[in-house]
């Protein structure tokens, strides 16, 4: 039987998902960065180059899922309103969740998580690029690597809910441990981004479409973006 690397997941040998699960995940810290280097011996804009950097990442997980992805777009377009609903309901829980362990923690710490506040110093230091970064780069990427990757390779509704939700939220604490000293308290806020992914899962399990998440995705990033804006240059 002849091997076809970027046939649908479902008929793709477990190791071959689980090579590009790897490839999606290890791509992600290093591809971008790799190919920001290389872009910018020609490309003096440094915002310009990041993003066409990202893009061409987001291309190469798109060309290793293209069938699966092509699939359910159709399937997300062609029950768009059943999805909508199912979509906004997890998307509730999630904030539900987010909202809560966010309480708990500003109270315990009071104080933001160290991601928070870079994502907020670049939106108001440099708003195109980080708005372009946050409503499109970023629920592009991540919901392919964080729910797409994954789905192959774990069967169980709620072990891949919680197994995405859990890396999820441990990406975007992992920065900030990489580039400053380890405090063990930065493992809290893994829970509150945690319930957001855990939310887009069980959208995408439900819907059987990674659409369904990066939609959401984008629209969540873009309306906080918005709202941070309005409140900062408003002077509140």
């Amino acid at each position: 039987m002849k091997l076809n690397l970027f046939d649908y997941s479902k008929n793709r040998k477990w190791y071959i998902n689980l090579i590009f699960c790897l490839i999606s995940f290890i791509g992600l810290l290093i591809i971008p960065s790799i190919l920001f280097i290389f872009l910018k011996m020609f490309i003096k804009d440094e915002n310009v180059s990041d993003i066409i950097a990202n893009l061409l990442f987001i291309l190469l997980l798109y060309l290793m899922y293209y069938k699966d992805l092509n699939k359910e777009f159709k399937t997300f377009k062609d029950n768009f309103k059943s999805n909508v609903k199912v979509a906004f309901k997890y998307y509730v829980l999630g904030m539900m969740g987010m909202v809560f362990f966010n309480l708990i923690i500003v109270t315990l710490l009071n104080d933001i998580s160290s991601n928070e506040t870079q994502v907020r110093d670049m939106l108001f230091n440099n708003t195109i690029y980080t708005l372009l970064t946050i409503a499109i780069i970023a629920p592009l990427s991540e919901e392919i690597i964080f729910r797409k990757s994954l789905q192959p390779l774990i069967k169980n509704k709620w072990i891949y809910a919680l197994t995405c939700g859990l890396l999820f939220g441990s990406a975007h604490i992992l920065t900030n441990i990489i580039n400053n000293a380890f405090v063990f308290s930065d493992l809290l806020y893994i829970l509150p981004y945690a319930s957001l992914g855990v939310s887009f899962a069980l959208m995408d399990y439900d819907t059987k479409s990674t659409f369904t998440s990066i939609s959401i995705h984008a629209l969540h990033n873009s309306f906080t973006g918005i709202l941070l804006l309005i409140t900062y240059f408003g002077g509140m």
